[in-house]
């Protein structure tokens, strides 16, 4: 080798000395910075118009990282986000719907109501006990009205939290694609753009835990980012998030899919050429943050708010409604036939009519719904607990003629005949050829505190101005927030003597505990059918029991969501903890090893000092010659 090819070798190594000790302190000066990753410097051998090897070049500073892991990570960690916010919400349900030991919970509050009813039965003539019933009684209202109140808090913070991380997601989406167009022109120049890779890491990260991602890298180095569902967030240009959030959410306020029936925002997917898709409506948000607030707002609070309504309602009809059997209409055997006297049936009150199927042998039950808003209807099964029964809506509003015809058509082939006499319906079979009358059941609501021959009496009304609770689906289905509305009969509370006095025809005796015990009775002696879209039961086995057993399974199934998604979490931390451990030792910089290549670098570089000190000694002698 020539004293010039020795020289250059020397140069080459010294430049190359230069870039892997500039990488090198760069590595140690950022060992603690969060998001840096481990940088080395990839080499060529570089040759000579000959062929001969003259040195080392430096090409590309290159990442050590896993990106396999990382991939993994960033899928763990929208879990990981969606079930931290879940955990945070179901905990805030678990503490306010509370336990039986919990003071001041609806199940502490509903015990107590209890036992001052068991008391009122024993001490009817006892005006201190009549006191503590209207107060215990007003307590459970405050209790679902408070519950209530809190329910719509925690979704109206989370319509206002979808907002603001739909901002979120946009100005990171934004931000990945700017450092895309900077890697793209680094890499075009041949200039590293590790360092530019890290930042853009950093907010994929952090996008990862607001909505779910997948990231696929183009050959160019840009990233393309996508939901787990295939709905583009950044291709060459970005997409954009909508939320058209809403000032006040209610019980009444739930998403739709259709805007006019809409009540709470909906996030819209805007992409580059203006296409919209609905991220909800498409079921487009699997995880991550966002995912969670959509999932608490419209489902998980929506369902406590259901079972806190079903409680009120149940409790109200439990108290306020009477059924009224048939009376034998007269008919001409074989026929069978009742009446029913409808007078007294309110806006959501039923008509229950059994009978026997000829052609099978089979049971069979047609409830009739007083229904005065025809927009309503027609009605399906769903509107009853009941899954055995056939549900027909009836409007009243057009007297009793018409609501008859309308039974005689929903009747159709069962061989019925329903005629009126004024408010008494008359039902009558066809003598078993085609069916065989089993029994007509009117349930209705009292309205009154006396004198409706029966000793139920509507303890809650719907609202303040004392408006009776029917479950009337005129405009709104009353039991939607009722939870929230429900509060303490106002004429009650004026006249206390009430829970005792029901009929002032034949005076009621101040010690007579016959309403008292019926009102105790209705909450833990009678077993009711529950609505099953409150998440308890199914459609098909519905929850039978007292309205005091549906709150305990309401209290049991609250404390055992919490647990499990406390459960969910830890496991899914552990994973999550996991994956970043090996992202961060894939990445890491270690600094003892950073140190020794530090001294062994400095070495090298003196080495190749030192060469050209010798090279430069033997020009002189050769020009000194």
């Amino acid at each position: 080798m020539g004293l010039s090819s020795a020289l250059n070798t020397a140069l080459y190594g010294l430049a190359f000395n230069q870039r892997q000790l500039d990488v090198t302190a760069a590595n140690i000066a950022s060992a603690d910075t969060v998001g840096y990753t481990k940088k080395s410097i990839q080499a060529s051998v570089a040759y000579g118009r000959n062929g001969q090897v003259i040195g080392v070049v430096s090409d590309q500073i290159t990442r050590s990282l896993d990106e396999n892991a990382q991939r993994e990570y960033r899928t763990s960690s929208a879990d990981m986000s969606y079930l931290d916010l879940m955990k945070s919400y179901a905990s805030r349900v678990d503490a306010l719907i509370g336990t039986l030991s919990d003071p001041g919970s609806l199940n502490k509050v509903m015990a107590q109501f209890v036992s001052d009813l068991s008391a009122l039965t024993t001490s009817p003539e006892d005006y201190t006990v009549r006191l503590q019933v209207m107060q215990s009684a007003k307590a459970v209202a405050s209790e679902l009205n408070s519950a209530t109140s809190a329910v719509q808090q925690m979704r109206q913070e989370a319509e206002n939290q979808i907002g603001d991380t739909v901002g979120r997601i946009n100005e990171l989406i934004r931000s990945v694609s700017d450092i895309n167009k900077e890697i793209v022109t680094q890499k075009a120049g041949y200039q590293s753009t590790a360092d530019l890779e890290d930042q853009r890491d950093r907010y994929l990260d952090e996008l990862s835990g607001l909505i779910d991602i997948n990231v696929r890298e183009d050959p160019n180095g840009a990233v393309r980012l996508y939901t787990t569902g295939g709905m583009s967030l950044l291709d060459v240009y970005p997409s954009e998030l909508r939320f058209d959030g809403r000032a006040t959410v209610t019980a009444e306020a739930q998403w739709s899919e259709d805007p006019a029936q809409r009540k709470t925002g909906t996030i819209t997917l805007v992409t580059p050429g203006g296409s919209t898709i609905d991220l909800i409506a498409n079921k487009g948000l699997h995880s991550g943050r966002l995912g969670a607030l959509v999932d608490m707002r419209d489902n998980y609070l929506v369902e406590v708010q259901d079972q806190l309504d079903e409680i009120a309602s149940q409790l109200s009809q439990a108290l306020s409604s009477h059924n009224v059997a048939g009376t034998d209409a007269g008919a001409t055997p074989p026929q069978q036939g009742q009446n029913l006297d409808m007078a007294a049936l309110q806006k959501g009150n039923k008509v229950t009519l059994t009978y026997k199927d000829a052609a099978t042998g089979e049971d069979r039950t047609i409830t009739f719904i007083r229904v005065d808003d025809p927009s309503q209807l027609p009605l399906d099964n769903s509107q009853t607990a009941d899954p055995n029964d056939t549900v027909y809506g009836i409007d009243f509003s057009g007297g009793y003629a018409s609501a008859a015809a309308q039974m005689q058509a929903a009747l159709g082939g069962t061989g019925f005949t329903v005629t009126d006499t004024g408010s008494v319906f008359s039902f009558v079979d066809d003598g078993g050829t085609t069916s065989t009358l089993s029994g007509v059941t009117g349930t209705y609501t009292a309205t009154g505190l006396a004198d409706e021959g029966t000793p139920a009496l509507p303890v809650f009304t719907d609202g303040l101005a004392g408006q009776p609770y029917t479950g009337a689906l005129e405009g709104r289905d009353q039991k939607v927030g009722y939870a929230g509305r429900i509060s303490v009969n106002p004429a009650l509370i004026d006249d206390i003597s009430r829970l005792v006095v029901y009929d002032s025809a034949a005076p009621t005796e101040t010690g007579d505990p016959t309403r008292a015990l019926h009102l105790l009775n209705a909450l833990t002696q009678t077993s009711r059918q529950y609505d099953s879209k409150a998440g308890i039961g199914t459609e098909s086995a519905p929850f039978n029991g007292t309205v005091v057993d549906y709150l305990s399974e309401v209290v049991s199934r609250q404390s055992a969501k919490s647990a499990n998604v406390n459960s969910m979490h830890a496991g899914q931390k552990v994973v999550t903890n996991n994956l970043k451990s090996r992202v961060d030792d894939s990445s890491a910089v270690n600094m003892d090893e950073e140190l020794a290549r530090l001294i062994q670098l400095q070495n090298a570089y003196t080495s190749n000092a030192r060469v050209m000190t010798v090279i430069r000694e033997l020009f002189d002698v050769l020009m000194n010659a």
